[in-house]
């Protein structure tokens, strides 16, 4: 009997999407997206590894097992975000036993939907003409470094505000906030503040995810 309701539920969302109405929120994938709140903030791994490699003391110009400490460094924080990444794609895709409203919603409000999509692959797009423009011009990496974190957070913040797209703000303000900072640091300092800035990600989207759950449980309480 309660595979039918869903399946009714289902068929229902479905037929309200083909017509342009939003289905009610439901309290079962809010359930879900409570649940999922503070998984953001597992993207301060990879910073605190950062912050660590920076403060160890260890010499940074030995090589260990063949590669120098930032090179260790690199190679966990690639593989932390990586396995982040994976964890959180089965959550998403409802390998986890959600709802197929909860994984449309979780991925409406994460971006992963045709819209985020196409976000995606413009920014991919105006990444590479970035690239382009740096090696035409023999921009000096430091330059370039800090010039795409200041684009692309700018991108984002433009997108957020003129979309209401508010996921965004959690890539736009720490981007802009970095890139804007990285001149004033030196040495070490360059590489806490990287490590600083994905922590500050996760705080963003960690904070937005509360805000957006907030106010879609005063909506559902006001329908």
């Amino acid at each position: 009997m309660k595979i039918e309701i869903d399946r009714l539920k289902n068929d229902l969302e479905t037929i309200q999407k083909a017509m342009g109405v939003t289905p009610s929120l439901g309290r079962e994938w809010l359930d879900w997206l409570k649940r999922d709140k503070w998984f953001s903030l597992w993207w301060c791994v990879p910073g605190l590894i950062l912050i660590a490699s920076a403060l160890a003391p260890l010499d940074h110009a030995r090589r260990y097992a063949g590669l120098v400490v930032g090179q260790w460094a690199g190679i966990l924080v690639a593989l932390t975000m990586l396995i982040i990444a994976w964890v959180y794609g089965r959550r998403v895709t409802g390998r986890d036993g959600r709802s197929d409203s909860a994984i449309r919603e979780a991925r409406r409000i994460n971006g992963m939907d045709r819209q985020g999509f196409v976000f995606g692959l413009a920014s991919l797009i105006q990444l590479a003409a970035y690239f382009f423009w740096g090696w035409q011009h023999h921009v000096a990496f430091e330059t370039f470094w800090t010039g795409m974190f200041i684009v692309m957070g700018s991108t984002y913040l433009i997108v957020a505000l003129a979309a209401r797209a508010w996921t965004l703000l959690g890539w736009a303000v720490p981007f802009l906030a970095y890139g804007l900072c990285l001149p004033l640091a030196g040495g070490v300092g360059k590489v806490i503040l990287f490590g600083l800035m994905f922590i500050a990600v996760a705080l963003s989207f960690s904070l937005i995810q509360v805000l957006q759950i907030r106010k879609i449980e005063s909506e559902h309480v006001a329908h």
